[in-house]
Formats: C-alpha cells, sequence, structure tokens
C-alpha cells in the first residue's frame, strides 16, 4: 500500500510532469495549430452541449480502416495527432471565447456596480433642500465614481478574460495529455511520458479549479476600486464641474487615467485581483459557484484533488506572474480603451457638454465593455496575437514564460 505522504507526491508529480511531457510534443508544433483553426466557425455553429466540450471535432474525413496489406505509416499517425492536438486547443480557445468569460460578465458587473454605485447620490440630489456645498461635494463624489466604473470596466474584462484563458489552457493541455498521451492505450498516443497508469483528475477536481474564475468576477474589483478612485482624483484635478467638455477632453482624462493605473498594479502584482490568498483557499471552495461551461471531460472517480487543484494553481500564479501575461493584459486593456472611446465619440457626436450631463454616459460605459451577449471586448481580444501568444505557451507549457 502506498503511504499517504508518497500518494500526496504522486498526486503533485502527476500534474507537474504532465506539463513537462508536453513541453516537446506540443510547444515546437503550436505554430501547426493555425490547421485547425477552419474548425473554429464549425465548433461555433455546433449545438451548445457539443460546443462546450474539450473533445473536438473531426478535422478531416477518418481514413479507410487499416488491414495487414496496409499499414499505417508513422508519418500519417503523426499527422493525425497533430490535427487533433490543434483542433483541441482551438476548441478550448472557442470554449473561453463563447461561452465560460461571458458567462461570468453579469456578476462583474454587478459587483463594479455595487463598488462604484452613485445612486443614493443622485437621489439625495433630487430630494433637494442640500446645501450649496454639500451639492458641490456631492458632485464630486458622482464624477469619481462614474469615471472610476467605467476605467475600472476596462482593466476588468481584459483580466477576467485572460484569467478564464490560463485556466482553460491548462486545464485543456493537462485532459489532454491524459487523454490521448500519457495513456498508452489511447490511438493518438505518441510515445511520450510514462508508460504506468496516471493519476487522473477527478470531475470535482476539475470544477472547483475552473471556480477560482468566479473570485475575479466577484472579488477581483474591490482591490482595483482604490487604485483607480485615485488615478481618477489625478487626472480630473483641474477639471470643475462646471467645465463642458467633448469627446477628446473626456479621453484625455481616460488615457491619463490609464497611464497612471498602469504602473500600480504592475507593482502590487495581478494575482491579488485574480486569485484568493492561500490562507482563503477553504473559505473559497466553500462559497464557490461553478462556471457555466460544460468544457469539463470526464475524470476518473479517485484521486486527491487538493493536491492536484495545488498544482493546477501553482501553474496559473506562475502563468499570471510572468512577463508574456503583462504584455497580454497591457494589449488587451489598451484594446477594450479603444472600444470605450469609439463607443463615447460616437455618442457624444463632437458637441461639448457638462460634466454633469457626460458622468451617466461614462458610467453606462462599462455596462457596455461587460455585456454578456456579442461581448466586443472578448471578441477582439481572442483575435489578439499577443493573447493567442500567450493561451499557446500555456496550452504548450513551452518556453520560460
Amino acid at each position: 500500500m502506498i503511504s499517504w505522504s508518497r500518494r500526496r507526491w504522486v498526486a503533485v508529480a502527476a500534474v507537474a510532469a504532465g506539463g513537462a511531457a508536453a513541453a516537446y510534443y506540443v510547444y515546437d508544433r503550436w505554430e501547426k495549430l493555425k490547421v485547425a483553426r477552419a474548425t473554429l466557425e464549425e465548433l461555433q455553429d455546433r449545438d451548445e452541449q457539443d460546443v462546450l466540450h474539450f473533445e473536438p471535432p473531426d478535422v478531416m474525413p477518418p481514413p479507410p480502416p487499416a488491414n495487414e496489406s496496409t499499414p499505417v505509416s508513422a508519418a500519417t499517425i503523426q499527422q493525425d495527432a497533430d490535427r487533433h492536438l490543434g483542433a483541441h486547443f482551438e476548441s478550448v480557445q472557442a470554449i473561453s471565447t463563447s461561452t465560460t468569460t461571458p458567462s461570468l460578465l453579469p456578476m462583474l458587473l454587478q459587483s463594479l456596480i455595487r463598488n462604484t454605485d452613485y445612486q443614493p447620490l443622485l437621489d439625495e440630489l433630487r430630494q433637494g433642500g442640500m446645501s450649496s456645498h454639500d451639492k458641490y461635494v456631492t458632485w464630486e463624489e458622482i464624477k469619481l465614481l462614474t469615471f472610476t466604473r467605467s476605467i475600472a470596466a476596462s482593466w476588468m474584462v481584459a483580466l477576467l478574460d485572460l484569467m478564464t484563458r490560463v485556466q482553460l489552457n491548462i486545464l485543456g493541455r493537462h485532459l489532454y495529455l491524459q487523454s490521448n498521451v500519457l495513456d498508452t492505450r489511447h490511438p493518438q498516443h505518441s510515445g511520450i511520458g510514462s508508460r504506468e497508469p496516471t493519476l487522473q483528475m477527478t470531475q470535482r477536481a476539475q470544477e472547483l479549479f475552473l471556480a477560482y474564475a468566479h473570485f475575479c468576477g466577484e472579488r477581483g474589483v474591490e482591490p482595483l476600486i482604490p487604485i483607480v478612485r485615485q488615478a481618477v482624483m489625478d487626472a480630473m484635478t483641474d477639471v470643475e464641474l462646471t467645465a463642458k467638455l467633448n469627446a477628446d477632453q473626456v479621453l484625455q482624462i481616460f488615457s491619463d487615467a490609464h497611464m497612471k493605473v498602469a504602473p500600480e498594479l504592475s507593482r502590487l502584482g495581478f494575482e491579488v485581483f485574480l486569485l484568493p490568498s492561500p490562507e482563503h483557499r477553504q473559505v473559497w471552495h466553500s462559497a464557490a459557484r461553478l462556471p457555466d461551461n460544460a468544457a469539463l471531460h470526464p475524470g476518473a472517480h479517485g484521486g486527491l484533488d487538493d493536491d492536484i487543484i495545488d498544482a493546477l494553481l501553482t501553474e496559473v500564479r506562475k502563468v499570471i506572474g510572468s512577463a508574456k501575461f503583462g504584455v497580454a493584459l497591457k494589449t488587451a486593456v489598451q484594446e477594450s480603451a479603444k472600444i470605450a472611446a469609439d463607443t463615447l465619440q460616437n455618442e457624444m457626436d463632437g458637441g461639448a457638454r457638462p460634466l454633469a450631463k457626460i458622468c451617466p454616459r461614462v458610467a453606462e460605459l462599462a455596462s457596455r465593455l461587460l455585456q454578456r451577449d456579442d461581448n466586443v471586448c472578448v471578441s477582439r481580444f481572442a483575435g489578439l496575437s499577443e493573447v493567442q501568444r500567450l493561451s499557446a505557451t500555456v496550452y504548450a507549457c513551452g518556453p520560460a514564460l
């Protein structure tokens, strides 16, 4: 019988070894993943229940059955394995873009509205009876809250999208290895990895791991708001409430605030917005709700879930602390800020307006950036080369990030 300490080591090593085995087999082929890009439309058109599974569709008609007189060459087997791998990778990206991230956006929007709620202040103004000084203080607070909400939305939609991509690509890689590479009985097995039975992740472990994406949606906003609020205060120091601003002036405020937020987030590290602290992990487990996706590949019933989750979270922390993640985040935030800017310019139509009338429009940008259906930000993130490189590297567990 294997001792408890030995089983713990095996559990952790099983996940870690999966990444090591994938390094050569997957990373040197990630450019070949483009072979299956054409399957993305097919994935999106399929029945929803089918789309959400990691199991990829066939990307080519199945070859005729082999017999003793027509042996299958090693090159053909390798080509089939490459196509299978590419289709699996693309299906993971489609799940993230079309299902998992959108399912978490309503939660994120609610959290953002709750932490920047200016409606009670508007109600006080409408009730009347306030002194001039109190009105001024109230409008100053509304100004800060509305701009803070929209700028925080640009950062949070990017953080949430990248977090779900990192999680799904890590999980997708391990499940692929578990099903296709490390299992020597599978026809796609390439001969890489242990020939001993592998410790498979249970469905519970997969669900609990993916549930960590809820932390970003529910709690990630809280440490971000004070940072963005201070940046907005600094950017609007000379902007009077009575001023009339055109779209370009408003967008300059956005730009100045974003420039002040970026170094502060880099200083703190992104983990504080994406994952609960280790000491709060068990509390989070008990309160976690599972994300809306059926991307979970059935796993074996057994194994040491906590050890496997710890190993997966260690991977996540390494990725979100990497330079490659920072580059992808910067590009994604620039894209979401551009979408907000284009929306505001279209709505203001080139005219100058009083700041009091601009504030509600600015706040509404958050709802646009975080809408669940047909989210423009999430769709565009998927096409950014920096995001694609991050996803491919995480899925491949390739060179140092």
